[in-house]
């Protein structure tokens, strides 16, 4: 019997750049958007180391929730005997002033936790934002008696 040559095809060169060129495309795109997580801009509040002392907390967040219906004030507390008596003032909360309307959300629900307070923990303030005083991506302005935060950014 007489064997059959073996011949290796040989590939067209047509053949293979449709594969090349796609396997360059994802390694291209895993590079470029694999490689790192995209964060978002960041978010400071303003600080006033008089109204931090007065007060005894910080200010670390105003954010409009429930469906617009509320503006979440969020603080820090930095002295808890301080921060007890701000937390206690139930008639007095601080009030929020939209820097772009002049509009006013007063009306405070506090948090109350049935216990000391504690330094480094945070704490929220609730505000019925009545008629949408406040909006995402206004700015306000916290008044606690005399003091003032000005330019505090809503998310």
């Amino acid at each position: 019997m007489a064997a059959i040559p073996f011949r290796i095809p040989r590939p067209r060169p047509g053949r293979l750049v449709l594969p090349l060129l796609v396997l360059a495309l994802v390694a291209i795109s895993i590079v470029r958007f694999g490689g790192y997580a995209a964060a978002r801009p960041g978010y400071t509040v303003p600080h006033d180391g008089q109204l931090e002392a007065a007060l005894g907390v910080r200010f670390t967040q105003a954010a409009v929730v429930g469906d617009g219906g509320l503006v979440e004030l969020r603080y820090l507390v930095l002295d808890t005997q301080k921060a007890s008596a701000f937390q206690n003032d139930t008639k007095h909360p601080p009030r929020l002033r939209n820097e772009r309307s002049g509009k006013l959300a007063w009306r405070a629900a506090l948090m109350k936790q049935g216990h000391e307070l504690r330094p480094g923990q945070s704490y929220y303030l609730l505000y019925l934002n009545k008629d949408g005083a406040v909006r995402r991506g206004d700015t306000i302005e916290i008044t606690s008696g005399q003091r003032r935060l000005a330019h505090v950014p809503v998310r």
